[in-house]
Order: structure tokens, then C-alpha cells, then sequence
């Protein structure tokens, strides 16, 4: 992992930003990530992020799609959206994770922050990083990995900081606040473009007798399911109500500030 003398994770920490997804998929080129979102890479410029601002339509109630810029990092290509939730929504995440994995990490406009991996088209783990009620059933790697470094600091919450860490250190390589800032393959996705999501798989049938059987003598404790593909869905939908509401005048902001950073 290169080193750099400049804080790398600015962008992470930035108090302006209002929200932000960004993915990292491994040995596929930007070009690759921009047609697996669903996008035609043929459309793409090669914009800085302050040059990307005018593709958002501010006029509008919010985006009608996501601004996706996309680069690489070594043998790793990652996709940034400055205001949008793409990057978080199962299509996209199957698609660029057919034959390789990938990594999906969402801040909200909200608060609430997603963490997600994916390999070869399907989930291994989903969570809200920092917070224990999140934890998916095991085994969970990357739960552990997180929520080692967030143990290891000493702020009450520390952002998203130490999932940009973990991740960093499997890449070798690290998404910088200069790298952001420069140009990379930049286009506007249009909502209905993106890859669709899969078609959800029907629920199994229903054994009243067998579940009866199986709650008689259960012990009590603490019981932590994985997030369901609904409870998932409405996440997704709350941020998306979010990004409707943006301060416009916190996104121009971001953009002048990330412009003086290295």
C-alpha cells in the first residue's frame, strides 16, 4: 500500500459531504464497472469531481440518477457516486461481482451506513458497520475485521474510517482524497438504466406443525438474523428519500472543498 503524506481518508471524513457510494471491484477494468451498473462506458468523460457537479440536476426535487466516476486502483476498479445509493443496490453489486468480489460501502444521507460484500453474484455479508446488532450470522470475515479496528479506537464513533482501512489493506491500495478530486470516467446513470435487481426468490412454503414443533422448548437469548432482501429494499428507499431532500447549497460546498484538497 503506497504511502502519502496528505490524510487519505479526507474525503471519508468530510462533515460537508451529505452522502456517498462507492464500490471496489477486483480485475475488471473502469470501463467494465460503468457497463455493469448498466451504463454505456462510450458515454463516459473523463471529469474532476468539480467538473462532475453541473451532471446533477439541482433545479429538480434530486438526481434522476447517480453520477457514477469510475478509476482504478492497481488490479482493483472502484466506482464513486457522490449523491446516489447504486453502488448499494443488488443489481448493480451481482453484476460486478460475477467472477471476482466486490465491496459496497454506503453512507447515508440518514446516518445509517451499509456495509456490504459480494462475490461471484451473490452476498457473503451485509452490516452496519460499528454497530453489534447488525452482525451477520457466521462466519462473517469482514464483520471481524471492521469491528476489530473499530474496537481499537478510541473515539465513541470514528465514521467509516476503519471500514476504509480494512478494506484497503485486502486491495493494497488506497482511494485517496486527490484521486477523487482528479478526473476519472464520469457519466450519468439515469435511474430505470441500472442493471435491474435479481428477481427475489419465492418464500418457502409454510409448515405450521413443524414450526410449532420447533418453537416448544427453544432457550431465550439474544437472537441476530441477517437483514432480509425487504428490510434491505426499504433501507435503500430511505436513503433514496434523502437524496430527494439534499441541501443543495452542502453539495456545492463539497465540491469547493474537495477542489483545495490533495
Amino acid at each position: 500500500m503506497r504511502d502519502s503524506t496528505a490524510d487519505p481518508w479526507a474525503w471519508v471524513r468530510n462533515k460537508n459531504a451529505v452522502m456517498w457510494c462507492v464500490t471496489f471491484t477486483q480485475g475488471i477494468t473502469p470501463e467494465d464497472v460503468l457497463a455493469r451498473y448498466g451504463a454505456d462506458p462510450r458515454d463516459a468523460q473523463l471529469l474532476t469531481r468539480q467538473q462532475a457537479g453541473p451532471l446533477y440536476d439541482f433545479e429538480a426535487d434530486g438526481p434522476t440518477g447517480s453520477v457514477l466516476r469510475a478509476g482504478m486502483l492497481g488490479d482493483w476498479s472502484f466506482c464513486f457516486e457522490d449523491i446516489g445509493i447504486m453502488g448499494a443496490m443488488d443489481g448493480p453489486l451481482a453484476a460486478l461481482s460475477r467472477g471476482t468480489e466486490t465491496f459496497s460501502v454506503l453512507r447515508g444521507g440518514d446516518g445509517m451506513n451499509i456495509f456490504a460484500h459480494w462475490r461471484d453474484g451473490r452476498r457473503t455479508e451485509w452490516f452496519e458497520p460499528g454497530f453489534r446488532s447488525t452482525r451477520p450470522r457466521p462466519p462473517h470475515p469482514w464483520w471481524d475485521a471492521v469491528q476489530e479496528r473499530y474496537d481499537a479506537r478510541s473515539e465513541e464513533y470514528p465514521g467509516l474510517t476503519p471500514v476504509m482501512e480494512a478494506i484497503g489493506r485486502h486491495i493494497g491500495d488506497v482511494l485517496e482524497t486527490g484521486t477523487l478530486g482528479g478526473p476519472l470516467l464520469t457519466l450519468l446513470l439515469e435511474d430505470g438504466s441500472r442493471t435491474p435487481d435479481p428477481p427475489q426468490p419465492p418464500p418457502p412454503a409454510r409448515n405450521p406443525s413443524a414450526e410449532a414443533r420447533r418453537s416448544l422448548g427453544r432457550p431465550l437469548g439474544a437472537l441476530i438474523t441477517p437483514v432480509d432482501r425487504d428490510t434491505e429494499r426499504a433501507l435503500a428507499e430511505r436513503a433514496r428519500a434523502t437524496v430527494r431532500v439534499a441541501n443543495v447549497v452542502t453539495v456545492h460546498q463539497t465540491y469547493k472543498t474537495d477542489t483545495t484538497e490533495d
